[in-house]
Protein backbone atom coordinates (compact mmCIF):
# COMPACT_ATOMS: atom_id res chain seq x y z
CA UNK A 1 0.00 0.00 0.00
CA UNK A 2 3.02 2.13 -0.28
CA UNK A 3 3.52 4.96 1.86
CA UNK A 4 0.38 5.10 3.36
CA UNK A 5 0.38 5.12 7.33
CA UNK A 6 -2.81 6.60 8.60
CA UNK A 7 -4.46 2.99 9.10
CA UNK A 8 -7.55 3.53 11.88
CA UNK A 9 -9.01 0.90 13.57
CA UNK A 10 -13.25 0.50 13.56
CA UNK A 11 -15.69 0.71 15.93
CA UNK A 12 -17.24 -2.49 15.53
CA UNK A 13 -15.58 -5.30 13.40
CA UNK A 14 -17.15 -5.75 9.56
CA UNK A 15 -17.31 -10.03 9.83
CA UNK A 16 -17.40 -11.33 5.54
CA UNK A 17 -17.40 -14.64 4.24
CA UNK A 18 -14.02 -15.00 1.80
CA UNK A 19 -12.08 -17.11 0.19
CA UNK A 20 -11.53 -20.87 0.16
CA UNK A 21 -14.06 -22.17 2.66
CA UNK A 22 -15.87 -19.04 3.32
CA UNK A 23 -14.46 -18.72 6.59
CA UNK A 24 -15.66 -15.21 8.03
CA UNK A 25 -13.16 -12.76 7.88
CA UNK A 26 -13.13 -10.40 10.84
CA UNK A 27 -12.51 -7.01 9.53
CA UNK A 28 -11.35 -4.55 12.52
CA UNK A 29 -9.32 -1.65 10.31
CA UNK A 30 -8.97 0.61 7.49
CA UNK A 31 -5.87 -1.53 6.28
CA UNK A 32 -7.88 -4.67 6.59
CA UNK A 33 -10.72 -3.38 4.55
CA UNK A 34 -8.09 -2.29 1.89
CA UNK A 35 -6.12 -5.65 2.22
CA UNK A 36 -9.44 -7.49 1.92
CA UNK A 37 -10.69 -5.27 -1.14
CA UNK A 38 -7.86 -5.57 -3.26
CA UNK A 39 -6.37 -9.00 -2.31
CA UNK A 40 -9.42 -11.03 -2.40
CA UNK A 41 -11.64 -12.22 -5.73
CA UNK A 42 -15.00 -10.92 -4.64
CA UNK A 43 -18.10 -13.55 -5.54
CA UNK A 44 -20.05 -10.79 -7.83
CA UNK A 45 -16.81 -8.78 -9.04
CA UNK A 46 -16.04 -5.40 -8.68
CA UNK A 47 -19.33 -3.27 -8.76
CA UNK A 48 -19.45 0.78 -7.77
CA UNK A 49 -19.69 0.13 -4.14
CA UNK A 50 -16.83 -1.65 -4.18
CA UNK A 51 -14.98 0.42 -6.04
CA UNK A 52 -16.42 3.78 -3.68
CA UNK A 53 -15.17 0.72 -0.41
CA UNK A 54 -11.64 1.22 -2.31
CA UNK A 55 -11.16 4.86 -2.51
CA UNK A 56 -12.95 5.24 1.35
CA UNK A 57 -10.12 3.36 2.00
CA UNK A 58 -7.57 4.72 0.76
CA UNK A 59 -8.80 8.59 1.52
CA UNK A 60 -8.47 6.96 5.39
CA UNK A 61 -4.99 5.47 4.59
CA UNK A 62 -4.03 9.07 3.17
CA UNK A 63 -5.47 10.78 7.00
CA UNK A 64 -7.93 12.30 4.35
CA UNK A 65 -11.06 10.81 5.88
CA UNK A 66 -12.19 9.10 9.54
CA UNK A 67 -12.62 5.07 10.06
CA UNK A 68 -16.23 5.12 10.07
CA UNK A 69 -16.48 6.68 6.63
CA UNK A 70 -14.46 3.91 5.23
CA UNK A 71 -15.91 1.15 7.31
CA UNK A 72 -19.71 2.21 5.86
CA UNK A 73 -18.11 1.88 2.28
CA UNK A 74 -16.44 -0.96 3.11
CA UNK A 75 -20.21 -2.44 4.96
CA UNK A 76 -21.86 -1.65 1.79
CA UNK A 77 -19.82 -2.86 -0.73
CA UNK A 78 -20.07 -6.75 1.06
CA UNK A 79 -23.71 -6.19 0.78
CA UNK A 80 -23.63 -5.67 -2.48
CA UNK A 81 -21.59 -8.80 -3.06
CA UNK A 82 -23.20 -10.60 -0.39
CA UNK A 83 -20.89 -11.38 1.89
CA UNK A 84 -21.55 -9.95 4.71
CA UNK A 85 -21.72 -12.23 7.64
CA UNK A 86 -24.39 -10.56 10.46
CA UNK A 87 -24.39 -10.82 14.00
CA UNK A 88 -27.18 -13.17 14.51
CA UNK A 89 -25.62 -15.30 12.05
CA UNK A 90 -22.16 -15.07 14.35
CA UNK A 91 -24.13 -16.03 17.54
CA UNK A 92 -25.62 -18.78 15.40
CA UNK A 93 -22.49 -20.41 14.37
CA UNK A 94 -21.05 -19.45 18.71
CA UNK A 95 -23.88 -21.23 19.53
CA UNK A 96 -23.50 -24.59 17.53
CA UNK A 97 -19.79 -24.85 18.37
CA UNK A 98 -20.53 -24.65 22.14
Amino acid sequence: MGDLVDDQRFDRPVHVRLGSGAKIKIIQSTKEAADCLTEYRWPRGTGAKHRLARKACLDVLSGLKKAAVARRAFEAAAIESDILVSNLTIGAALLANE
